[in-house]
């Protein structure tokens, strides 16, 4: 990951309060070994307990944390920049991540720019929403043009109700991983697919829809 990112503010981009149920939410970017980071992988790795008896390996170089007044996190997701290795992803695709994006796209795509968000965990949809608009109103300054990552029924149809559209790439099959499938638990029974988006257009419909620009960004109803 680049240096960049390691020194990245998040208040830099993400002016606005996030407000759940009346309980103001703090956006941290942290990095392997901090203390937000122990705590955030290990929120992760409760969830996906809880939500599918996994027991998932949380390795990514950044995460993006969401902790509420009394410093509980609330929601996490892994940043890995593809840029000159392999993403856990890949595992299940036919080809490099680049060359599936560049279809998509239609022009040519490179590694560098793009990034793999994963582990996305959260204690509920109403944070899930959170922590996916902290993470786009981020992305922009993180010099990533693309992002990919595995999403669940639940995940996609979160991101559908924020009006983003990322695209199918292909289905997350558990036969395509270099073993390990057996510390997934459920979490296959619940239709992940690998998905891509470009990150400007998602921010910019966050932006248009008034959940980055607004003066309070709250969700005091979890649908």
């Amino acid at each position: 990951m680049c240096q960049s990112l390691s020194h990245f503010n998040p208040q830099d981009a993400l002016q606005r309060r996030l407000t759940l149920r009346g309980v103001p939410l703090q956006v941290s970017l942290t990095r392997r070994g901090d203390t937000d980071y122990r705590h955030g992988a290990a929120f992760i790795r409760r969830r996906y307990w809880l939500s599918y008896g996994a027991r998932p390996r949380v390795n990514a170089p950044f995460l993006v944390v969401l902790k509420d007044d009394q410093g509980h996190c609330r929601a996490a997701a892994g940043l890995t920049r593809a840029a000159g290795q392999s993403v856990f992803l890949e595992q299940y695709l036919p080809e490099p991540l680049e060359h599936c994006i560049t279809l998509l796209a239609g022009v040519p795509v490179s590694r560098d720019h793009i990034i793999e968000i994963s582990s996305l965990a959260a204690d509920g949809s109403g944070t899930g929403r959170l922590l996916f608009i902290a993470v786009t109103a981020l992305l922009p300054h993180l010099q990533g043009d693309w992002i990919a990552f595995t999403a669940t029924r639940q995940v996609r149809n979160i991101f559908h109700r924020l009006g983003l559209g990322p695209v199918a790439l292909t289905t997350a099959e558990p036969g395509r991983l270099n073993g390990g499938h057996e510390c997934w638990g459920r979490y296959y029974d619940h239709d992940p697919q690998v998905m891509a988006g470009q990150v400007a257009l998602g921010h910019d419909r966050l932006v248009q829809a008034g959940w980055i620009t607004g003066r309070e960004v709250r969700h005091d109803v979890v649908a």
